[in-house]
């Protein structure tokens, strides 16, 4: 346990680190964040004829969850090549270096939430029961990030093309992921965007924040997504975590 907050102190550290000495420090991100989804907001509400009132909180959760997905997924092929010397000269369990990458992505993740609580209480978004699903939707989009991050890391390790591969197909992920549009109000045609496993990482945290009930299939996928993936890091680990260090 103590390995654990271990890895959440380096990560806040990391954190400070990256702001110190300026202004705002941390917020600076969700400043940043702040004057995309306001921009966003304004030229997509237009060009998708949307109105402001619903459109808004929509791309402003979209977007704030997309960080933390895009911020883990980017983050996750050099997980273990960032901390390469330590690796080699200490013993250490891999998971350790996976909690620290993904530590730093909830702490950017819980200065954003400023945002999403604004726009909530400006746009007056009803706050029901059905609202607190939103927080084992978190949790299943955290824990499925933590073997990806995982599994990227190791092949990161191996392959180091892996992290410029990941870094040129994730702005085409934003895109075919209901980030800035709800799926469910897309025409019957373009349901195929259901196929890309991210869209369900949105639909469980946003879908309760306006009083919808993820569908069963969301949940499915996401716990099958999660089985599966720590069945893989299991397996991956048991055969290669002993490599790492000559990997690196």
């Amino acid at each position: 346990m103590s390995l654990v907050f271990n890895a959440m102190y380096l990560a806040w550290s990391d954190t400070r680190a990256r702001y110190s000495k300026s202004v705002l420090g941390p917020f600076w991100l969700t400043f940043g964040n702040l004057i995309s989804i306001l921009g966003l907001s304004i030229v997509w509400s237009a060009l998708l004829k949307q109105d402001m009132h619903t459109f808004v909180p929509t791309i402003t959760i979209g977007m704030i969850v997309w960080q933390l997905v895009s911020g883990a997924i980017n983050d996750g092929a050099t997980t273990f090549i960032r901390q390469a010397a330590i690796i080699r000269n200490v013993s250490m369990p891999t998971w350790f270096f996976v909690v620290r990458s993904l530590t730093r992505q909830i702490i950017n993740l819980l200065h954003n939430m400023i945002i999403v609580a604004g726009v909530i209480w400006y746009f007056h978004l009803p706050l029901t029961p059905v609202s607190l699903l939103a927080i084992p939707g978190l949790l299943l989009v955290i824990l499925n990030l933590s073997w990806i991050t995982y599994v990227l890391g190791l092949f990161g390790a191996r392959f180091r093309d892996i992290e410029y591969t990941i870094a040129s197909l994730m702005p085409l992920f934003f895109f075919i992921t209901p980030v800035i549009f709800r799926a469910d109000k897309l025409p019957i045609s373009m349901k195929i965007i259901w196929l890309n496993p991210l869209s369900y990482f949105i639909e469980v945290v946003r879908a309760p924040v306006f009083g919808e009930i993820p569908t069963l299939k969301a949940y499915a996928v996401m716990l099958g997504l999660l089985a599966f993936g720590a069945g893989a890091s299991v397996l991956l680990n048991r055969r290669y975590r002993h490599r790492l260090a000559f990997w690196l």
